[in-house]
């Protein structure tokens, strides 16, 4: 009999021991590294609720009106795929029909190794066939054969693109050729993203089942923005808050010795026409709108021009003082009889009384 001494027993205690529990910890099914490379779920939107929805009459009208074949919907899914992804959903044995649009665009319907035997015996037999499939290659013959039902499908999407305002990214596809070459169908489909329909077919029905899918250029969904949060209590406030705006009449051209010539009760003649041209400045000298001076119900008020005649633009005060005059004033003499005064502020004549009537204002219609 053999003794096992103390290191013996504990260098095969250290061999017993399992491995790899380091790596279980980090790849396990609840850590942090399992949940980031967890697969995203596809992104479905408006456009892909759309292709659901017109799935049964793309496929049934044409089937039995052209080719006479019963079919039924028996499940459809749409989503959105990058490139790499949505070529990835094309079965082995299928045969790709390119459908070319608008700007170069370029869209796909693919029909699988059933759907295809099943055109090529209603054209041949003029009846589908009950008997399982022979896998085999898809050849031309299979794409010709197979390409009239692509033809029919891409017209009556013209139609039902017609007949749905929602639909107007798949209005413009016409049937191009048939591409089998699984490289040159990737460099044809250059598009970063796609919107997949996917379509299982009950043929006959209950003969076979059988599969379509369908590629078309991402839906460019325009972001609604963002309404900007505001405070309800500032607005309150804001409310309450008193705002000065002032009235400024257009400015008017006068010779260098009129001017030189003002003094204390000079009196400045104004155009008839210059309470209807005012402008209308907050403090700042912003200008709020145009518009005319007058009086209502005995105070005077500022009437606001439209809409289209006010459009609230930030134009300082400085450039509304170097608006073009409509009148330039050249009588000096004294001789000459001006303008009367009634439209004048108080403060233009020492002569005038020291609050203007409001009934001498111009009624503001």
């Amino acid at each position: 009999m053999r003794l096992i001494n103390s290191q013996e027993l504990a260098v095969k205690s250290t061999l017993e021991q399992p491995k790899n529990t380091q790596v279980d910890n980090v790849t396990g099914p609840n850590t942090a590294l399992a949940l980031m490379v967890r697969p995203s779920k596809p992104k479905r939107g408006a456009s892909h609720i759309l292709l659901e929805e017109i799935a049964d009459s793309l496929f049934r009208g044409p089937a039995k009106v052209d080719h006479g074949i019963d079919l039924l919907i028996r499940e459809t899914h749409a989503c959105r795929l990058s490139q790499g992804k949505a070529l990835a959903q094309i079965p082995d044995i299928a045969v790709p029909h390119m459908l070319e649009g608008r700007e170069g665009a370029k869209a796909l319907i693919v029909f699988d190794g059933a759907l295809v035997d099943a055109l090529i015996e209603q054209q041949t037999l003029g009846r589908i066939s009950a008997a399982p499939r022979v896998e085999r290659p898809v050849t031309a013959i299979d794409a010709a054969l197979s390409m009239g039902f692509a033809v029919s499908l891409t017209s009556k999407l013209a139609e039902v693109s017609v007949d749905r305002r929602d639909a107007k990214a798949l209005t413009g596809y016409s049937c191009g050729s048939s591409q089998t070459d699984r490289a040159a169908l990737s460099l044809s489909l250059s598009e970063p993203a796609y919107d997949v329909l996917k379509v299982t077919l009950d043929l006959g029905p209950g003969l076979k089942t059988a599969q379509a899918i369908l590629l078309f250029p991402a839906a460019k969904e325009v972001e609604k923005p963002k309404p900007k949060k505001i405070n309800p209590a500032m607005v309150a406030a804001l409310k309450d808050c008193d705002l000065q705006v002032t009235a400024h009449l257009p400015s008017i051209r006068l010779p260098a010795t009129t001017l030189l010539g003002l003094e204390e009760g000079s009196v400045i003649p104004l155009p008839q026409d210059i309470l209807f041209r005012t402008h209308l400045c907050d403090r700042d000298g912003v200008l709020i709108g145009k518009g005319r001076l007058g009086q209502l119900n005995g105070c005077r008020a500022f009437r606001l021009d439209g809409p289209e005649q006010s459009p609230m633009n930030e134009v300082p005060l400085e450039q509304v003082a170097q608006l073009p005059p409509d009148v330039e004033v050249t009588q000096t003499s004294p001789d000459v009889a001006l303008p009367p005064l009634n439209d004048l502020p108080p403060e233009v004549s020492p002569e005038l009384p020291p609050e203007l009537s409001p009934a001498e204002l111009p009624a503001v219609p």
